[in-house]
């Protein structure tokens, strides 16, 4: 059997293409970028960690408190003078193989994110990256990866499809901040994300 990395990359390659196109709209140089970035993310996290916590995460990875983000994330929105966004409702994950599939999304989700807290610290040095910069990285993925390989192979339809229903959970945010985005642009500066201005993330990259 091939790696389970392998065949869960292969099996999602088109969900995970939607999901980099959707958040590479999300630009840190324009006005509310970054804080529609982070709600988007927010309204994953903040269903997701949970339920893979209810779902008995902790049992799989014994790490687990070193990868939960949403805390990191939040704390982000709040500098930001943002309330957390109402999250989206995580799909069922009724065993280990949803589990493993669901955190196969999550975990690859904090790859890239301190190449993007560098970005963001170009065009704004003050602006909080928590959760961008969470985590040892190069630790995490290959401890995950490892584990993930112990997953019985019987198992794979259940953790290709919590895989693919968390990829579209993703999508799904992204689609929903990009479309506040734009009501909140028809009604003007007095919007109520007006204040994003003000925190230096409303920045034009040099």
């Amino acid at each position: 059997m091939a790696e389970l990395r392998t065949r869960l990359r292969m099996a999602t390659a088109p969900l995970h293409e939607q999901v980099d196109n959707a958040y590479a709209a999300f630009d840190f140089d324009q006005e509310g970028g970054y804080l529609s970035f982070l709600r988007a993310h927010g309204r994953v996290l903040g269903s997701m960690e949970v339920a893979l916590e209810q779902a008995g995460i902790a049992g799989l990875l014994e790490d687990w408190p070193e990868r939960v983000r949403r805390h990191a994330l939040f704390a982000d929105l709040e500098a930001l003078g943002s309330p957390v966004p109402l999250p989206l409702p995580a799909p069922e994950l009724d065993d280990s193989a949803g589990s493993w599939g669901a955190a196969y999304v999550l975990e690859g989700s904090r790859l890239g994110g301190r190449v993007l807290a560098r970005r963001l610290h170009q065009l704004d040095p003050s602006a909080p990256s928590l959760y961008l910069e969470h985590g040892d990285t190069a630790k995490l993925w290959p401890t995950f990866l490892a584990q993930l390989e112990t997953a019985h192979p019987c198992t794979w339809p259940a953790i290709q499809a919590a895989a693919e229903a968390t990829f579209e959970l993703f999508i799904r945010a992204a689609a929903l901040e990009h479309s506040q985005c734009i009501a909140e642009n028809e009604k003007g500066p007095e919007g109520p994300f007006h204040h994003v201005a003000e925190t230096g993330l409303s920045v034009t990259q040099q």
